[in-house]
């Protein structure tokens, strides 16, 4: 088992950011200390996006700071941010961590945007890039997110490769690198390999997907898993969870 700090948004009703990726993680066995950057009454496309007074997310880190947390911790993870000022407070935090624990694995899913757009503030998004990957062992783009982030268009799987080599940190998972209209690819790439994943695409899937996977394959190796059969795993949970989810309203993450 692992202990992991976890820093993403929460929903009340949905499974997206932590209320995706905790369960995963605790579906393996972790534990986590799951820490809101924002919660919001539902997830994007499912009601409505009433958001609590902004949370000092600063102040809630720095008392697990002064708590003598940091040693303790196997991983960290982070997700969505609402704004610059709560990634630079985590990358402060994390840089802290690191310090305390130098071998500490940090998996940044940078939620940046899809399909051709951001959905976060322009400058929300440079934080993540310019403070945020420069501390990650592990990241987890989807394309369009790896395009802004890497300031290219690759459209080829070695075009692809590059940019994700270029970002910085030693292991990159491209979601969504390539897409059919009957599958979609997963591309890990590290400084000297390659692995490539095709799956079959299933239709009317709630949000949250992503999540779901990057907690999958965080948990995954941290139970000691080298990075190709921890990706297969990961990809074999996440294909249950996706096929009972096929036309619902949110995750069926109960098929974990």
């Amino acid at each position: 088992m692992a202990r992991i700090l976890a820093i993403s948004s929460r929903v009340v009703r949905g499974h997206v950011g932590l209320d995706a990726a905790v369960p995963a993680l605790q579906h393996l066995g972790h534990e986590v200390w799951a820490l809101p950057t924002v919660l919001l009454a539902s997830r994007p496309g499912l009601g409505r996006l009433h958001e609590l007074p902004a949370i000092e997310l600063s102040g809630m880190l720095s008392a697990l700071e002064a708590d003598g947390c940091w040693p303790m911790l196997d991983a960290v993870f982070t997700g969505y941010f609402p704004s610059a000022k709560a990634v630079a407070s985590t990358a402060q935090a994390i840089a802290g961590i690191k310090a305390a624990k130098p071998d500490v694995p940090v998996f940044v899913d940078p939620i940046l945007g899809d399909a051709g757009r951001l959905y976060i503030a322009a400058e929300t998004a440079a934080a993540i890039r310019d403070l945020l990957l420069p501390l990650a062992t592990i990241a987890s783009p989807n394309l369009f997110e790896l395009h802004w982030l890497s300031g290219g268009a690759a459209r080829s799987l070695d075009d692809i490769a590059a940019a994700a080599r270029g970002l910085g940190p030693t292991t990159v998972v491209v979601t969504s690198a390539t897409e059919t209209n009957i599958s979609v690819g997963t591309l890990v790439v590290t400084a000297t390999t390659r692995i490539e994943r095709v799956a079959l695409k299933h239709a009317g899937i709630p949000n949250g997907a992503g999540d779901v996977f990057a907690g999958l394959l965080l948990g995954h190796l941290l139970q000691g898993r080298s990075t190709e059969p921890a990706l297969d795993a990961s990809l074999a949970d996440l294909d249950r969870v996706l096929a009972a989810s096929a036309g619902k309203s949110v995750l069926e993450l109960s098929a974990l």
